[in-house]
């Protein structure tokens, strides 16, 4: 029996910014702990507001529990600071040059929906491959 990849349809690309600009140590040292940014990227990024996309990743890769992790304190941290995110997705498939900067709503999602997606077993992926 044949292990199969992830379905291209569950798969999906996310970036994460602030919706606002935000000029904050606390912030940036977190970016710089996190995810490995210098201290002086970080806070570029995060005087950008939702131009400064200081996260990119996929969902449902071999990392995914890690990644999972690391989005869910990111989270966490955010809304501890009471600091609005803007997240996009995207399909695997897609590419971040299809998404207008001027016009974010159709790949926008809450905070609340990315947990619910960490949540979700991609359809046709490995889990459901190993459990038959």
């Amino acid at each position: 029996m044949a292990i199969e990849s992830p379905s291209p349809v569950a798969m999906a690309k996310i970036t994460i910014s602030c919706s606002i600009p935000v000029d904050d140590e606390e912030v940036t040292e977190f970016l710089h702990k996190y995810l490995g940014r210098s201290r002086l990227g970080s806070a570029k990024l995060l005087r950008m507001g939702e131009k400064g996309c200081f996260y990119t990743g996929s969902l449902y890769t071999d990392e995914h529990a890690k990644v999972s992790r690391l989005i869910r304190c990111m989270l966490a941290f955010f809304e501890r600071k009471d600091i609005p995110l803007t997240i996009l997705k995207i399909g695997a498939q897609d590419s971040w040059y299809e998404v207008d900067p001027e016009q974010r709503d159709p790949w926008k999602m809450s905070p609340q929906a990315l947990l619910a997606l960490l949540d979700a077993a991609p359809h046709g992926g490995v889990q459901a491959a190993l459990s038959t």
